[in-house]
């Protein structure tokens, strides 16, 4: 047959775009690139011919990989074009979109010439008679010569592609690894993919999203689940209040979405997809900490690496926040509302209480009972309610011909039940008020008491742009903070009780340790004060947080790659264009170029040596009064005038954690620069992991938006999926960001003597609760 030679090209207007995003840094990127091109050219073979049996192999052997596909196949043109011509793709069509392929950005043979020094591909177009063999080595790659054998077969009347990629490292392909890398993408996928004999795809959705032993279920025709999302399906709750959702039929803003999810709640991450083909996890924040799987053919994967455009995540996120409205609303008519702490989350911070009624009331001397029968008592007889834990008062009010409703001491069933009660002006509330005694403030405080009330209000104006005065005092009931309003200033006013262990603590640090005070009493504002005024901050009103998500934006970069991070792109090209390097070195030069995003750790520094006084300070500050819950939002730990070099900081096993973890990892320069405004404010944090990524998830307390962090090891971060609310322990340096790393994960991120951890980083903002388009 003839053999002739034609050119490895690239288009020239996208080689930078392609050399900076899509030459793929980890070996697996190989596998993942090839099999959704196998499956993308099986999908539209069966557009094109339905009755076929499709099946996709791989081989992975010690020096070499096989792909093998009985798809659409390429034609002699199609393979020049396409699959050798990087940045063109034959996909970009209405016929392709229909038939639901995945890939449209034509990374072609680049995506092999990371780790292959030899790729050959066979192939037999189903639309016209032509079998073709090519071949190209990567020693000889050349963008000005002819440099791909080609070779014209005779057709077999079998269309289909294989791909043989022989590797630069023998051995640098682990099976076991590449199995488990390869099934989170094709699991859900209805074509047989089998790896080296073993099927990994045509899993069942209720194999991957269990189905919840219900004591609620109903089905859902066409029902409004928020204003903008419309579906068909179930919602299933468990005795123990875990929620199963299933939705399909979707429409989004009066236009229908192909595809459906399946959530389950506390299942960890959202993995994405699209015709059933993993796309990655998507970073959404869910008070149920809904995970699963969402397959729509609206959503677009970027180029070169796991992850979802910024439009896709924001969809998704809009839609997660109705989802999280409906489920709340379904649950609060079901006895299992009872079990859950996130429906309660849910219902203080939107102020729904009158939601709450299922919920059960501890009742003095008879047995619990929910709060909507306690209010339909109340017609009969006297009910009151009591907040306190006075056994006199208990006593007192208590007897058979009334109802005593004592409040639970712990949120947030506590404020559920005030918010609820208070409602119904027939319970009558029982006072506990905490008392005052020997209040202290302005020119009656000694040096000591006036220093620290100084500095606090100093902390608490510039921290959370609050105006207030700090008075001492005795308070009853054990009470460390009380808030009042001064009638001296007619500002807020924050008493510090004089003989809590943890105002003492602070006046005695200012008298003996002046050096260690200032962050102790940032540290106890914090801590102690913040979550007593967070109510009146101003940026937790929606107005407040567009004031500053507008100044936010004013001060951000593009994440994007600009122009200025391509700068040495350019000199690459034109040292190959001179001929003073090969088209090989440009390749691996380029992986190297375009690294703004990656980050680098290859040992950690120890908590005390950064910031020596943390954990004591944290022990230091714990008040009881407090019933700190992980959902809530919380400052971050601030010590604005260290600085530190250090991108990894661990606390010793023979040391107390910090707020239960050993591990917290900088963030990138570029997103400390980006975003480090956000961080001054009061979060939320959620994270959630699989396969090779950890995504970190900081919700603003407005609850209006938020920051993603998403970070993409060369190795597995966890042999299964996990994650989702963990309490916000930010450290803020002047130069660094420290994110807590979640102990189940922690060994992923702390690297072995002599080891170098790479993390591929993608962060941006999400908005919790916009609307968006399709």
């Amino acid at each position: 047959m003839d053999e002739t030679l034609i050119p490895f090209d690239v288009e020239t207007s996208r080689i930078i775009e392609l050399l900076a995003k899509q030459i793929y840094q980890s070996p697996f990127a190989l596998l993942r690139e090839n099999v959704q091109n196998a499956f993308d050219a099986v999908r539209e073979r069966l557009q094109k011919d339905g009755s076929f049996r499709p099946r996709i192999d791989v081989n992975i052997e010690h020096d070499r990989i096989t792909i093998s596909d009985n798809g659409i196949g390429m034609s002699r043109e199609e393979l020049r074009k396409h699959f050798w011509t990087a940045g063109s793709s034959s996909k970009n069509n209405p016929e392709a979109r229909a038939a639901g392929v995945v890939g449209t950005f034509g990374i072609g043979a680049m995506a092999n010439f990371g780790i292959a020094k030899t790729v050959s591909v066979e192939t037999e177009s189903a639309r016209v008679p032509e079998r073709t063999r090519s071949s190209a080595q990567r020693d000889t790659l050349s963008l000005r010569e002819d440099c791909v054998k080609v070779q014209g077969l005779e057709p077999t009347g079998q269309p289909g592609t294989t791909i043989t990629a022989e590797l630069l490292v023998p051995g640098s392909i682990d099976l076991a690894a590449a199995k488990q890398y390869l099934r989170e993408f094709v699991q859900l996928v209805d074509v047989p993919i089998i790896v080296n004999d073993e099927l990994i795809s045509q899993v069942l959705v209720d194999q991957i999203v269990p189905v919840v032993p219900s004591n609620f279920r109903e089905p859902l025709e066409a029902v409004n689940i928020g204003p903008n999302l419309q579906a068909t399906g179930e919602i299933a709750v468990s005795g123990n209040a875990i929620t199963r959702l299933v939705l399909t039929d979707l429409v989004w803003n009066n236009q229908p979405l192909k595809g459906h999810l399946a959530l389950r709640s506390g299942h960890g991450a959202v993995q994405t997809a699209r015709s059933g083909f993993g796309l990655a996890m998507a970073p959404l924040s869910s008070i149920y900490g809904f995970g699963g799987i969402i397959d729509m053919q609206v959503l677009q994967p970027t180029a070169g690496r796991e992850a979802l455009t910024s439009d896709g995540v924001q969809l998704l996120q809009s839609m997660m926040t109705e989802i999280d409205n409906f489920v709340s609303e379904r649950l609060s008519s079901t006895e299992q509302c009872n079990q859950s702490t996130p429906f309660m989350q849910w219902i203080c911070s939107h102020g729904r209480y009158d939601l709450a009624g299922k919920l059960t009331i501890e009742v003095s001397g008879r047995d619990d009972v929910s709060m909507e029968n306690a209010v339909s008592v109340s017609s009969q007889r006297a009910v009151r309610m009591y907040g306190g834990t006075d056994p006199t008062v208990i006593k007192t009010f208590s007897s058979e011909d009334s109802y005593l409703l004592i409040l639970s001491r712990n949120n947030p069933r506590r404020q559920c039940q005030d918010g609820y009660l208070k409602r119904h002006p027939a319970i009558e509330a029982i006072p506990d008020t905490p008392t005052i005694s020997n209040l202290q403030e302005g020119t009656d405080l000694s040096l000591s008491k006036w220093a620290v009330s100084f500095r606090l209000t100093s902390i608490i104006s510039e921290d959370f742009f609050v105006d207030v005065d700090v008075a001492f005092g005795e308070i009853s009931h054990g009470v460390v903070v009380l808030v009042s309003q001064s009638k001296r200033s007619g500002k807020t006013l924050i008493i510090l009780n004089s003989s809590a262990t943890a105002v003492v603590t602070l006046l005695q640090v200012f008298e003996t340790h002046l050096d260690a005070f200032r962050s102790l009493a940032k540290d106890f504002a914090r801590n102690v004060i913040f979550q007593h005024i967070s109510h009146i901050v101003p940026s937790s009103t929606r107005q407040g947080a567009e004031a500053f998500i507008d100044a936010m934006r004013r001060k951000r970069e593009t994440f994007e790659y600009d122009s200025d991070e391509l700068d040495e792109l350019p000199s690459i090209m034109n040292d190959y264009n001179e001929g003073r390097i090969s088209l090989e070195t440009l390749i691996d030069k380029s992986k190297f170029a375009a690294q703004t995003s990656v980050q680098i750790v290859d040992g950690a520094s120890a908590v005390r040596d950064v910031v020596p006084d943390l954990i004591e300070n944290e022990k230091a500050v714990q008040t009881p009064d407090i019933a700190q819950a992980q959902w809530l939002a919380e400052p971050s730990i601030l010590r604005t005038e260290i600085g530190s070099s250090a991108k990894l900081i661990t606390i010793d096993a023979s040391e107390p954690d910090l707020r239960g973890y050993r591990c917290f990892i900088a963030l990138t320069p570029r997103a400390f620069t980006e975003f480090g405004d956000f961080f001054t404010q009061p979060h939320s944090t959620s994270v959630v992991w699989g396969g090779q990524k950890a995504l970190f998830i900081f919700i603003h307390h407005s609850g209006q938006f938020g920051i993603y962090y998403d970070m993409q090891t060369m190795d597995f971060v966890s042999e299964s999926a996990g994650g989702g609310l963990h309490r916000t322990s930010t450290i803020m340096l002047k130069d660094r960001i420290y994110i807590p790393v979640p102990p189940a994960i922690q060994g992923s991120f702390i690297p072995k003597p002599g080891e170098r951890k790479r993390f591929e980083i993608k962060a941006d903002l999400i908005r919790t609760g916009t609307a968006q388009s399709v």
